[in-house]
């Protein structure tokens, strides 16, 4: 059985407790996942951040994410989903190794 993006955004989200997921294109375009306030913008600016430090870094080696550390505890996580995604993640604690689990499944995917 296949799963479509949104059964392995929802099952990612069931096991891990993670508040949003968002998936955009590499153009800063949602793709599937949670409504977040000024969607747009956030996608917009999440495919920004990641472009802008892949650029910054290109001599170094490939960035694994980014990660943000918001008021009261929040971590904002975004990290490459593929080639043509980035996946964006809002959670209370760090849950990398399982970001990278649902990275590999969206990889065949998108």
């Amino acid at each position: 059985m296949v799963e479509t993006v949104r059964e392995m955004i929802e099952e990612f989200k069931s096991k891990t407790g993670v508040d949003k997921v968002v998936l955009v294109s590499r153009t800063g375009m949602y793709m599937e996942g949670d409504d977040i306030e000024n969607q747009d913008t956030f996608s917009a600016m999440s495919a920004i951040v990641l472009g802008a430090a892949e650029t910054a870094t290109s001599a170094l080696g490939t960035v694994e994410r980014i990660c943000v550390e918001i008021e009261k505890g929040v971590l904002l996580t975004i990290t490459a989903a593929g080639r043509r995604g980035v996946l964006a993640v809002i959670s209370k604690e760090d849950h990398w190794n399982e970001i990278v689990e649902l990275k590999e499944k969206l990889k065949g995917v998108i």
